[in-house]
């Protein structure tokens, strides 16, 4: 007497698909997540002084503890309605001018730009342009020299925030 199992084909059997379907599965997805990361660019927002060794990313923070030491930080506010930024810096910078605005893209780096701030005085700095408002950037306000740094996060609908040193002790 024969049962029906006995008379399926073989590409119906069950087993089959379990002995042979899920090694296929895990090669196809291991493909897939190679090409994936080979086809990605540079997406994080470390600066290009970043060590990588192994697992390991070691940034040099000697400019974050300069402006400790000089007590610098910063407000940095959009002009209204003209458009525009204006940075007022608190602490004592050392007269450098001009200073770099570095607007880092959250998740790719082909996006990232600069701007340059011209100084008003003492203490104020400004630039014509705006940065695009639909997304957050990570500011990095630093001389031409990159002597020191302040850093912040800018919300799309943010009109001001406040920039510190990126590194605290």
């Amino acid at each position: 007497m024969r049962t029906e199992a006995a008379n399926r084909p073989v590409w119906r059997e069950p087993m089959l698909w379990l002995v042979a379907g899920l090694p296929l599965a895990a090669v196809a997805a291991g493909v897939t997540l190679i090409a994936v990361l080979a086809a990605g660019g540079k997406t994080d927002v470390l600066s290009p002084a970043v060590r990588r060794t192994a697992q390991v990313q070691v940034e040099d923070i000697r400019a974050d503890e300069t402006a400790l030491r000089k007590g610098l930080g910063a407000t940095l506010q959009r002009r209204m309605p003209g458009g525009g930024l204006d940075l007022e810096l608190r602490g004592d910078a050392g007269g450098e001018a001009p200073l770099r605005l570095r607007l880092l893209h959250p998740a790719t780096a082909a996006y990232d730009s600069e701007l340059q701030l011209e100084r008003i005085d003492a203490q104020h700095w400004r630039s014509a342009q705006t940065p695009a408002s639909t997304h957050a950037w990570h500011v990095r306000v630093e001389p031409a020299d990159g002597r020191w740094r302040l850093a912040g996060r800018l919300e799309p609908e943010a009109e001001r925030i406040e920039l510190e040193p990126l590194w605290r002790r």
